[in-house]
């Protein structure tokens, strides 16, 4: 039976960590992986796309960054209420706190002395403005630049050990796996 699987995310830095590291262990288990932004589209654009996945019986990954609110639980909840009803919570991923934190997550010693800044020792509440205030200045202005070299070095071992949600997803991937 031919498998498809759709990866959303919000923009292009999230596209970017999508196609580099999630892609390659996506594509073992099915025979079609795309990778879909909306945040560009309406919330009623991408709730029709949601629906054409579903009724395709094609499987999706859901990514949004925490942001403002309080817990995963209540994202999941306004996600849902975006998209009317269109995204069910097991294939939602809450990106905490921002997709920077993965991107920084997969850093480990030696990719952090490589690129000439401190080891983080967690990323869970990293935000986009922290993330681009540790770049070294020969990155500066260049962040997509920072961050394709981030992904040169990506260690996935590494990103589960900074980033609880990173994790979570890695844990979500192994046992859709299983089944």
């Amino acid at each position: 039976m031919y498998s498809c699987m759709w990866i959303l995310v919000e923009g292009k830095d999230d596209k970017r960590l999508a196609n580099a590291i999630l892609r390659p262990i996506v594509e073992r288990q099915y025979d079609y992986v795309d990778i879909w932004e909306y945040a560009q589209e309406t919330p009623k654009k991408t709730a029709d796309f949601l629906r054409s996945i579903n009724c395709m019986g094609a499987d999706y990954l859901f990514f949004g960054d925490i942001n403002a609110s309080p817990c995963v639980t209540a994202k999941k909840e306004a996600i849902r209420s975006k998209y009317h009803c269109m995204v069910q919570s097991p294939n939602t991923v809450v990106v905490v706190k921002e997709i920077e934190s993965w991107y920084a997550a997969g850093m480990d010693d030696h990719a952090c002395q490589e690129l000439g800044i401190a080891s983080l020792f967690c990323t869970d509440h990293l935000t986009k403005e922290q993330f681009r205030e540790m770049m070294p200045k020969r990155f500066k202005g260049f962040v997509v630049d920072f961050m394709v070299e981030i992904l040169k070095r990506f260690s996935l071992e590494t990103a589960r050990q900074k980033n609880r949600s990173f994790c979570y997803l890695m844990n979500v991937l192994e046992k859709s796996r299983e089944v």
